[in-house]
């Protein structure tokens, strides 16, 4: 048995909706890479402190959608059809991350700043 599994005997989960709102519009590009940075660096700082990630999964959801989803290393990318000229102003964001190795609260805080610090462009989080 690994040390963390003697520690935390289920995942750690944290999963979130959120309505987040511009100051102005923002192209669909930067919410993606806002959005992708935000799944790297869950999943970096779960290898750094050797925690096991199950799953990351991300959906926007606004007139055109975007899903991410990760098991920790490499990133799969699906958009509706028209997001890539898409602009908004506001969209619903939904975060699921499960983590092996850590307490829902550690995850919690950790997961919310690191999304706090991906949009940190005149950006208001509604939930």
């Amino acid at each position: 048995m690994s040390e963390w599994s003697t520690k935390h005997s289920g995942p750690a989960i944290f999963s979130e909706t959120q309505t987040l709102g511009f100051l102005e519009k923002v192209t669909s590009e930067k919410i993606q890479q806002s959005l992708i940075l935000w799944v790297k660096e869950i999943s970096d700082w779960s290898k750094d402190k050797a925690y096991l990630v199950g799953h990351i999964k991300v959906f926007v959801e606004g007139l055109e959608n975007l899903w991410l989803s990760s098991t920790g290393r490499s990133i799969n990318i699906k958009h509706s059809q028209g997001w890539s000229e898409w602009t908004a102003d506001m969209v619903t964001l939904n975060v699921t991350a499960i983590v092996f190795g850590t307490s829902k609260k550690v995850l919690e805080e950790v997961a919310q700043e690191r999304l706090k610090a991906c949009f940190n462009f005149g950006t208001e989080l509604y939930k």
